[in-house]
């Protein structure tokens, strides 16, 4: 075997594509190694986004406390506004959490429980797959966040300069808020065309600083998840084929047969030890698991709640947009957005769940009739232990499911009904 022995085909970095996004979101500091007039720069860069996210989240708060009075205006700014407080949450907790978060990934790819291939079983190549999976989920999470802000100011754009025939509204019965996708409160005068086209830009960058913020924060959590679930996999894989790793290691064939193990001692000392390294490999997993719990359970939770409005707020809003306007497809790239994210974030807590119920079958199959007490005792421990369902929570209400994600999916049609009935 295998626990000491390392594998080149491990990749070195499952998370590299995330560390990069992390970058350009502004969630990182330079470190001393780093040129110093790079490091000015970065940091002029990350204030002045932050700079004005965070003056574009005043603006919604202010524009979303003027429309108390108006239902339809309500329910209209309610899916952004949701969005964005979710997402200073999620920034919080990746900001603050990052050294957490760093040692989570340290102990997911501990080159200390790196596995040897055996037969078509290559756990190095089942690592570089997630890694793979991981990159294309958070350039997915980050291009399709960052297309909310784009279409939004193309949406803007195009019907001003569809809608609006003079470079001024002082003529026109319209507003530079008429033309906005996502009303927000502008906090300088928009009486001509080409100031409600920088309004237009303001409401982007303060929408791009979101997108990547949040697109961080996704893509560090399902990658996370994507990578416990892969090493759940790999120790099932291992705890089947002890045995025969055993003999490989002994150079002993794989043929090799005895009525009991104690009749071969250091072959019974040797399953014994590989056993009890793959268990402990696979209690590190789980304390990981308490881990990414107790990190993200309330995330989830802020999630789950803003999606079920967020997604009934789109389908509000859409149904009174004219079909095929700029406005529509803005609306209908958000909604996508939404639905797409939290399917996403569900998905990959089934996973888990169904990735640690293959344990205790994993450990069955194992070749065990031969075995001593002291072997069986540890595997039916580690078995009844198993016993209990492995997931994440919703703020530790509901397991992270997909029968939660269907949930979430009624209860939003169930409000875009209501909605519709008070319009």
């Amino acid at each position: 075997m295998s626990v000491n022995q390392q594998d080149s085909a491990y990749p070195e970095n499952v998370f590299s594509v995330s560390d990069i996004i992390q970058k350009l979101s502004g969630i990182w500091i330079p470190g001393s190694d780093v040129n110093i007039i790079l490091r000015i720069l970065y940091m002029a860069f990350v204030a002045m986004l932050y700079g004005i996210g965070i003056i574009f989240l005043i603006c919604e708060i202010v524009i979303f406390y003027k429309s108390l009075a108006d239902i339809d205006k309500l329910i209209s700014n309610i899916s952004m506004l949701l969005t964005h407080l979710v997402g200073a949450f999620k920034f919080c907790i990746v900001a603050f959490g990052i050294k957490k978060i760093r040692n989570i990934m340290d102990t997911l790819q501990d080159k200390t429980y790196h596995y040897t291939a055996l037969g078509e079983f290559n756990p190095g190549q089942m690592m570089q797959k997630q890694k793979t999976i991981n990159s294309i989920l958070s350039v997915l999470f980050f291009a399709l966040y960052g297309m909310c802000g784009m279409s939004a100011y193309m949406s803007t754009t195009l019907s001003l300069d569809m809608g609006l025939e003079h470079d001024s509204f002082e003529m026109a019965n319209i507003t530079c808020y008429d033309f906005m996708p996502y009303v927000f409160y502008i906090p300088f005068p928009t009486n001509k065309k080409w100031e409600c086209k920088m309004a237009a830009l303001f409401m982007n960058i303060g929408l791009q600083l979101f997108a990547g913020v949040i697109a961080c924060n996704d893509g560090l959590f399902v990658g996370l998840l994507g990578c416990l679930k892969t090493q759940l996999m790999i120790v099932c894989h291992v705890f089947t084929t002890i045995r025969v790793r055993t003999l490989k290691k002994l150079d002993l064939p794989e043929n090799h047969f005895v009525m009991h193990d104690s009749e071969n001692p250091v072959l019974e000392e040797e399953m014994y030890m590989q056993l009890n390294g793959v268990i402990r490999h696979l209690m590190i997993l789980l304390r990981v698991r308490d881990e990414i719990e107790f990190m993200f359970t309330f995330v989830t939770l802020s999630q789950s709640i803003a999606s079920l409005f967020i997604i009934a707020s789109c389908l509000f809003v859409a149904s009174t947009v004219p079909i095929g306007s700029p406005n529509f497809f803005s609306q209908l790239e958000y909604f996508v957005c939404v639905v797409v994210q939290f399917s996403l974030i569900c998905w990959c807590g089934n996973e888990i769940t169904i990735a640690s119920e293959s344990v205790t079958t994993a450990l069955y199959e194992s070749d065990w009739f031969s075995s001593t007490a002291r072997y069986k005792k540890s595997m039916i421990i580690t078995m009844t232990r198993m016993q209990r369902p492995v997931y994440l929570t919703i703020g530790k209400f509901a397991p992270l499911s997909l029968t939660v994600l269907l949930g979430v999916f009624r209860g939003s049609f169930s409000y875009f009904t209501v909605f519709k009935s008070i319009q």
